[in-house]
């Protein structure tokens, strides 16, 4: 004769799972908004940090619609873009011209 297995599922009071549910929701928006305000914070503390070299060494340049990032960290010079302003450059010969004497300006 053949064992069967059984699997017993008890299924708690309707009132339990539902403040089970509420509470892992309150848990779930709670680790949101801790992840949000931790990166908020993280760019905000490190607003004017280099990405390439680390250091606390931007400046703020500038040129017609666009303000580019450089690093003045000697031995650096990374030009930071922030999103739409590689395309404004671009659309611009004269800009380019200028940001381009802007960041030679620094290193001289």
């Amino acid at each position: 004769m053949a064992v069967k297995d059984r699997i017993i599922v008890k299924c708690g009071d309707s009132e339990e799972v539902f403040f089970q549910q509420q509470q892992a929701d309150q848990i779930k928006k709670l680790r949101e908004k801790s992840a949000k305000e931790t990166a908020e914070q993280y760019r905000e503390d490190h607003k004017y940090h280099c990405f390439r070299c680390g250091t606390d060494s931007l400046v703020e340049v500038q040129k017609g619609k666009c303000v580019i990032d450089i690093c003045v960290n000697e031995g650096c010079g990374a030009v930071h873009l922030d999103p739409g302003e590689l395309e404004t450059i671009l659309q611009d010969r004269n800009l380019i011209k200028q940001v381009k004497k802007s960041v030679f300006l620094i290193f001289k």
